[in-house]
């Protein structure tokens, strides 16, 4: 019988911050603490390519964001995308 491993990948985009505007963070099983993925400053297709490359599905997304003038998600200070991933163990 298999099961499921589930993972998240969380980019945080804060213009409010500027020595770290972005931050992409991957918590998968069995990490405490999740494993920053910033250093390179990889894409987000480049992100899930590897992901993808590793056996991972994308099965769910969400967005999140505190906008400066409120018009939109993309005039956002502040935006978070979280993918939801799982695998076949």
């Amino acid at each position: 019988m298999s099961s499921w491993q589930y993972g998240q990948l969380t980019i945080t985009l804060d213009d409010r911050v500027p020595e770290e505007e972005r931050t992409a963070l991957w918590h998968g099983p069995g990490q405490g603490i999740g494993e920053n993925l910033s250093e390179s400053n990889p894409t987000v297709p480049e992100l899930l390519n590897r992901l993808g490359a590793d056996g991972w599905e994308l099965v769910a997304l969400q967005e999140h964001g505190e906008g400066r003038h409120a018009s939109g998600y993309w005039d956002a200070a502040w935006s978070q995308t979280i993918y939801t991933f799982k695998r076949r163990v």
